[in-house]
């Protein structure tokens, strides 16, 4: 009743709070895309007025035929560049951001207008902008922001640019190419002056190459960007989500009208949606504050109702476990209390049966004893025995003598009411007397006996072996002639008893040493006795104990009994008492 009241209130909780929470989580991505793209769009205005002024300039440059007259006459006199560098001058007066331009000559040779950028020709000349420019004749190309490789600057980053000039311009000047360097913060100051979000901002030329950006990361020295950006390619406008380094970032994109260039905002997904997160916990803070007290109020509700049966439920267990002294008020409601009642009554008639019951019982043991005693009196058979043993001895017949007083000792033993435990020692003299009865019945045969001294004291059940060394008599010696062997040892190992017993008999086939275990007929007496003395181990001991055969046909057979080392007498004959 509890579960149903939690999942009652918990799954129209959680459901409310997800859709709530998807539904915010859309609204402000929407805004914040929005607020974006007009922000984009402001800086798109910026890098269209920015580049086209600098392209126009660059446009009426290198088609002046003044200027490129100029820088003829100093490259081929070595002139004086003052003419050439104040005519640059007046081109780019609008800006503090040129810091040279350096013009390339058919057929070899350069000249630096402001002096100021080191000349390595024969390494400009095969550079990746020189010869796109040459590809593409008139066409103003800018090449983005890239890491300043001249020690002579004091600029860590530089913007350039390089326009071919046409083949029908080569009769008014020598002049191949005209590069154009730049700070590297041509652009940058539109992202100061326009965005004030969060993450990162960047423009991309044409070629998905970077013009400005406000990190690092994304200058790169004439290499692609990364894969991620490519989207933006697609479309003129728009927003996705990429994953970056193991964060999902969002990645909104405007392109600029005149210029074609994109301008890219990318910001982590979690600073975008942490204003959200703070309403989800708090959310889910009130929600869980609310559900504990209402589980409360419900628990102690519950209670009143299920704590009845819950006591009610372990009283029939342990009825079940078979205890009937129970301290049981019936409680609850109506008709809880009656149930609880009915079943109080229950357990007292049963309790009455089952005394009636064990009353019975023990008068139909006592008077089957007594019938059994009336039998056979063991002191009238033990009597009569030794009755036999006198008149062997009389008559002199030391081999009845014998037998008869082995057989005393046998019965003695199985008789006894002493418990049904005795010492490894006791149990070899047992063994030591049914072996000389046997040897009058099966012939004569040779016993090897090795046992370790400290087992003598160690209590085991009593009759234990002798099934195991009948076994071996019957199956294995008797068809021994002259030359049957057995041996039996016991030592410790890893505190444990091991007891062996090995005949030189035939041995058993692989096939039958399961059967001896678990006979499947009731007509195999040998194998129910050893399988008798296995279950015998295991019940009294546990399933870690038991029978080990080891054999193959022709090659004997081996009988492990695995016991544990029980050697407190006064400890087992209390058990045993019990």
């Amino acid at each position: 009743m509890l579960a149903s009241f939690v999942l009652m209130v918990m799954i129209p909780l959680l459901t409310m709070v997800v859709v709530s929470y998807q539904s915010y989580k859309s609204i402000v991505t929407e805004q914040s895309t929005q607020q974006t793209l007009r922000t984009l769009e402001q800086v798109s205005v910026g890098v269209d007025r920015e580049a086209g002024q600098i392209m126009n300039t660059v446009g009426y440059l290198y088609k002046d035929p003044i200027l490129l007259a100029a820088v003829d006459e100093a490259h081929s006199q070595g002139a004086d560049g003052t003419r050439v560098q104040s005519l640059v001058h007046n081109y780019f007066q609008y800006t503090n951001e040129l810091i040279d331009v350096v013009f390339f000559f058919r057929g070899g040779g350069a000249y630096s207008a402001n002096r100021a950028v080191p000349i390595d020709e024969s390494l400009m000349r095969t550079s990746l902008w020189y010869n796109k420019s040459l590809a593409a004749p008139s066409q103003i190309k800018l090449f983005g922001v890239q890491p300043s490789h001249m020690s002579e600057l004091d600029e860590k980053y530089i913007n350039t640019a390089a326009v071919a000039l046409p083949s029908d311009m080569n009769d008014q000047s020598q002049v191949e190419v005209i590069y154009f360097v730049f700070k590297g913060s041509l652009f940058q100051h539109l992202f100061e002056s326009s965005t004030k979000e969060q993450g990162d901002f960047l423009v991309l030329d044409n070629e998905s190459r970077a013009i400005a950006a406000n990190r690092e990361t994304y200058i790169q020295n004439w290499l692609d960007q990364p894969s991620y950006l490519y989207k933006t390619g697609w479309y003129s406008s728009g927003e996705y989500t990429v994953s970056i380094d193991g964060r999902t970032a969002f990645i909104t994109y405007f392109t600029a009208p005149v210029t074609q260039f994109k301008v890219i905002h990318i910001i982590p997904y979690d600073s975008l949606t942490r204003p959200l997160r703070k309403v989800l916990n708090m959310t889910l803070w009130v929600g869980g504050m609310s559900t504990v007290l209402f589980l409360a109020a419900s628990w102690f509700f519950v209670r009143t109702i299920t704590g009845p049966i819950s006591s009610l439920v372990r009283c029939m267990y342990r009825v079940q476990t078979g205890t009937l002294q129970l301290e049981f008020d019936p409680s609850g409601p109506s008709e809880i209390f009656m149930l609880g009642n009915k079943f109080h009554a229950m357990i007292k008639e049963m309790e009455v049966l089952m005394k009636d019951k064990e009353e019975q019982q023990r008068a139909k043991a006592m008077a089957e004893l007594q019938a059994l005693q009336s039998q056979i009196n063991p002191h009238f058979l033990l009597n009569t025995l030794n009755a036999i043993k006198l008149m062997a001895v009389i008559s002199r017949v030391p081999n009845i003598q014998k037998m008869t007083d082995a057989f005393i000792r046998l019965l003695s033993t199985s008789l006894n009411r002493g418990g049904t435990m005795h010492t490894i020692k006791e149990e070899i003299d047992y063994l030591e007397q049914y072996l000389y009865i046997m040897e009058f019945r099966y012939g004569s045969f040779d016993v090897q006996w090795h046992f370790d001294d400290r087992l003598y004291g160690s209590f085991v059940l009593k009759q234990l072996i002798q099934p195991i060394v009948e076994n071996a008599i019957v199956h294995g010696l008797q068809h021994k002639e002259h030359d049957g062997q057995m041996k039996l040892s016991g030592f410790l190992e890893d505190q444990k008893v091991v007891i062996v017993v090995e005949d030189n008999g035939p041995g058993i086939e692989s096939n039958d040493l399961d059967e001896l275990l678990a006979p499947s007929s009731e007509d195999n007496y040998n194998s129910i006795g050893i399988k008798n003395v296995n279950d015998r181990i295991r019940l009294h001991y546990g399933e870690s104990y038991g029978l080990k055969l080891i054999s193959e046909a022709g090659g004997g057979t081996r009988v492990e009994v695995h016991l544990p080392f029980v050697g407190s007498t006064s400890e087992t004959r209390e058990r045993d008492d019990d």
